[in-house]
């Protein structure tokens, strides 16, 4: 990392930092993880957060041994218990401190977690037969290692590998209400009968532990109606299964669903889940700001328009899932390059430090540049990126050779996928490094 150690960056102003770099706001942060939990606790719901986001785990102490910065699941195995010192990271800022319930993507973050003091961790995805052995490693490990299933299929399979030493598999039932990826659907006749199955066919060998609804088409919506109109849909469809369960004797203590558009503008008839599930709110971007009106420019600008986004447009934010000021992810990029021929900066943040979600909306899409609404990005190759003015007036002095922008992704699980190391800064200067795991 530009020859030096990445512990040597602790210290060092947001100016110097090698780039393209992925930077986190700390105050940012904190503020989003308490804003969370206190809508939570207001609706009376336990806070499940979803790691898959940040996926990182970091000493307590800058000075501390440093976690491997790219544990993968395919090349090493787990840390020993107790090899990890403590930590001080995205979900022990989301739980609160708690080290407890949390909802993870791939089993990469599961052992990862755990071997961090983590317990009671969902695996939010339906469970592969090729990693049956790994799931129930973590499930003899873990006092509360948790799986999803959506299919017959999938409980036959654990019936046939069951838990030993009197352990049960303990299983949620993921729900399709609406969202079109995972899950059985809430109307289905199947999705009963496979919810008596998990909670009365093997109560010795699995248990059901509630029902699990993702309501990712949140994403789709344009305004803070539409997005509760899905999120309560949601609820509805999955009290609705809930109820039909308990009127035909099923047990099932538990009900989730999850997304941050839902969870950052809760409904009142929330309150009658056990539970949310919520990932990207720590760090937001630019995904999470809602689409422009009809006919105004969409976010961060689009090649062929005259006009960027207005401040009247940035209005608009009070409309997504966060404010402006709660975005707490910036790409650090410097100008390598003057073009005056073609009008163009040339940045060295290509999509391998972006990502290309949100190109649909042309390679302005995938990011905004803060603090100048009249610069758009024009064109992303692998470690390049082209910016042009919108009127066709660019003003090379005020970019000179070496200089930085910062860029707002479209979307921060993306963007955050792309990165070995998060430089987490306050006044100006890189406060903490956090270490994602990767692999699957």
């Amino acid at each position: 990392m530009d020859g030096r150690t990445e512990s040597s960056w602790l210290g060092a102003p947001l100016e110097q930092l090698p780039t393209p770099a992925l930077i986190l706001d700390q105050a940012t942060l904190r503020g989003n993880a308490e804003r969370m939990r206190e809508r939570c606790r207001a609706l009376g719901l336990r806070l499940r957060p979803h790691v898959k986001t940040h996926k990182t785990l970091i000493p307590s102490s800058p000075l501390a041994p440093s976690i491997p910065p790219h544990p993968r699941a395919f090349l090493h195995p787990p840390p020993p218990p107790g090899s990890i010192p403590a930590a001080r990271e995205g979900a022990e800022l989301a739980t609160g401190g708690s080290r407890r319930g949390i909802a993870v993507s791939t089993l990469a973050e599961a052992r990862f977690f755990a071997a961090g003091g983590f317990d009671d961790i969902l695996y939010a995805f339906p469970v592969p037969r090729w990693r049956l052995a790994e799931c129930s490693a973590l499930a003899q490990r873990l006092q509360r290692f948790q799986v999803l299933l959506d299919s017959p299929q999938g409980l036959e399979m654990l019936l046939q590998n069951p838990l030993p030493g009197g352990k049960r598999w303990l299983v949620w039932l993921k729900l399709d209400c609406g969202n079109g990826r995972a899950g059985i659907r809430p109307t289905d006749p199947a999705a009963l009968a496979l919810a008596g199955a998990i909670a009365q066919g093997s109560p010795e060998l699995v248990t059901l532990v509630g029902v699990y609804a993702h309501c990712g088409n949140t994403y789709g919506c344009r305004d803070i109606p539409a997005i509760q109109a899905v999120a309560r849909d949601t609820t509805a469809a999955v009290l609705r299964f809930v109820a039909a369960l308990r009127q035909a004797g099923i047990p099932c203590p538990q009900a989730t669903i999850g997304s941050t558009p839902s969870c950052s503008h809760p409904v009142p008839e929330m309150s009658q889940l056990t539970e949310v599930h919520p990932g990207n709110y720590l760090f937001y971007g630019e995904r999470n700001r809602p689409p422009p009106r009809p006919g105004g420019t969409p976010r961060g600008g689009c090649p062929g328009r005259a006009e960027p986004a207005s401040p009247a447009d940035l209005q608009q934010t009070q409309l997504g899932s966060c404010r402006p000021e709660e975005v707490a992810i910036r790409v650090l990029s410097r100008v390598i390059g003057h073009y005056p021929h073609r009008g163009q900066l040339l940045l060295d943040c290509g999509w391998a430090a972006l990502s290309l979600h949100g190109r649909e909306q042309g390679p302005a899409g995938c990011a905004a540049i803060e603090g100048h609404p009249r610069l758009r990005l024009v064109g992303l190759t692998q470690e390049h990126g082209q910016v042009e003015a919108v009127d066709g007036q660019l003003d090379f002095e005020r970019f000179p050779l070496g200089s930085t922008l910062a860029l707002i992704p479209f979307h921060a699980c993306a963007t955050a996928a792309m990165h070995p190391v998060y430089f987490v800064h306050a006044a100006g200067k890189v406060v903490e490094l956090w270490r994602p795991v990767r692999g699957w």
